[in-house]
């Protein structure tokens, strides 16, 4: 908002147009009890050059268009240093697992990576455009840096990061002081400082050019490449870890095969409590538990096998695309169902853990 009123732009103006000196105008409005920020704000809307009458300076303006350049620039940004940051700590926990909570990387990582990943893939790719894009923009018109949410989404996107850094330190120096200091939480430390600090240092930089157009600062092609790089060499580090579309897919598939051989073992318990004996074969079942089951595989349709080895004992059968023994950390198996890939009989005994449906 500007400081300067009108009256003073128009006596600034006046003063200027009768060959006033810049410096005689000031001190005149400083005697008169303006602040020195009103002054300057009013003599910095005119040109120094030499002219028959005042010549004005671009205004700065904020347009439609500017604000929703500049809204997506800056959520782009904080959305990819955050998917970064978060996937990078996703990493972290899984190559250094904490004996605490040995079930976290099963539980969370595979999902949490995925959603980075995908953010990622869409988020960069459009900052990178639009940064680039408005950096051409600026220097065929320097004034466009004079935009006003330009400034204050600079100014918020400083704020932000600053806070980050603060609590980064404050983070580090509160378990030191406990003695809570691990390699896991010192890298999360630094991962957290890097990218808060690149962002900090950058836009710092840009709001010291803007104010000093002279000075020199680094080339924002070759940071975005930088970016470019470890992004590119965290996601490919992610897929590793959470394994590829391909793999998942197979796990999606298993972890459904599951799921429906639990629904049979289910009706197969709920038969032998009616009848007082398990069903000769899986045809029929549905009806006479009166539940919804398939019996057949979601890919290939092949039967799911049933045998029956004694009275109290059988075996549900089917065909495996992954091995949740190795695979543990991507598609963590229910308790009896842990499975090789390939061909593979569960066996089952009524009353010790047949029964259980998945809610």
């Amino acid at each position: 908002m500007s400081s300067a009123t009108p009256e003073v732009q128009r006596f600034v103006h006046d003063a200027l147009a009768a060959g006033a000196p810049p410096a005689e105008i000031r001190a005149a409005l400083l005697a008169a009890g303006w602040r020195s920020e009103q002054a300057d704000e009013a003599l910095s809307a005119w040109s120094p050059q030499p002219f028959v009458v005042p010549v004005p300076r671009p205004r700065p303006s904020l347009s439609a268009r500017d604000a929703f350049q500049y809204l997506v620039l800056f959520t782009t940004l904080y959305l990819t240093a955050w998917h970064l940051g978060s996937l990078q700590f996703d990493l972290i926990e899984a190559w250094l697992p904490d004996p605490a909570d040995p079930d976290y990387r099963v539980r969370g990582l595979p999902s949490s990576m995925r959603w980075s990943v995908a953010t990622l893939l869409v988020a960069f790719p459009v900052f990178a455009w639009l940064s680039g894009r408005l950096a051409r923009e600026a220097a065929r018109d320097p004034a466009r840096r004079q935009s006003p949410v330009r400034s204050w989404l600079t100014y918020l996107t400083l704020f932000l990061a600053a806070a980050v850094l603060i609590g980064d330190l404050i983070a580090l120096v509160y378990n030191l002081l406990g003695g809570g200091l691990s390699l896991r939480f010192v890298l999360k430390m630094l991962v957290v400082g890097a990218i808060a600090g690149v962002v900090f240092g950058w836009y710092l930089g840009d709001l010291r050019q803007h104010e000093a157009p002279a000075m020199r600062r680094p080339d924002g092609r070759a940071l975005l490449a930088v970016v470019a790089v470890v992004t590119a060499a965290t996601i490919g580090a992610a897929l590793l870890v959470a394994g590829s579309p391909g793999a998942q897919r197979a796990t999606r598939i298993d972890e459904r095969r599951i799921e429906q051989l639990q629904r049979i073992d289910a009706a197969i318990a709920a038969h032998a409590r009616q009848h007082d004996a398990l069903p000769a074969t899986l045809e029929g079942l549905a009806e006479a538990t009166g539940r919804e089951l398939v019996l057949v595989d979601p890919v290939g349709g092949q039967p799911y096998g049933y045998v029956v080895d004694a009275p109290d004992r059988y075996r549900l059968c089917a065909g495996f695309d992954t091995d949740s023994y190795r695979d543990g950390d991507r598609a963590r198996a229910p308790e009896g169902w842990a499975h090789p890939a390939g061909g593979h009989c569960f066996e089952r005994r009524l009353g010790a853990g047949s029964g259980k449906a998945p809610d």
